[in-house]
């Protein structure tokens, strides 16, 4: 458990950090912020509490995952939305894509 709590617990503050380090909007930033506390907290739930059961473990694994998994979703939506912005943003004849 400890491994996974270590490994949370740098992910979330990698992904702390680039929510300061990337030149991203706000709201970008924002889910940065969040994800990262996010599995922050789910890595020091785990290191301080490496004896939990398996079951308790797989709830608490499980939760993390359907946080994580809405805040990927989210990111998703506004990359599209960013990609869409580009593509109409950029001069001449928009490209067509291959079926």
């Amino acid at each position: 458990m400890l491994i996974v709590g270590l490994w949370a617990i740098t992910a979330g503050l990698v992904e702390f950090s680039a929510a300061f380090t990337s030149g991203e909007p706000t709201g970008t930033r924002v889910m940065f912020i969040l994800g990262g506390l996010v599995t922050v907290a789910f890595g020091v739930v785990l290191c301080a509490r490496p004896g939990l059961g398996a079951i308790t473990l797989a709830l608490l694994f499980g939760l993390f995952n359907l946080i994580i998994g809405i805040w990927m979703l989210v990111q998703g939506t506004e990359l599209r939305r960013t990609g869409k912005t580009l593509q109409s943003a950029r001069p001449g004849k928009p490209e067509t894509a291959a079926a």
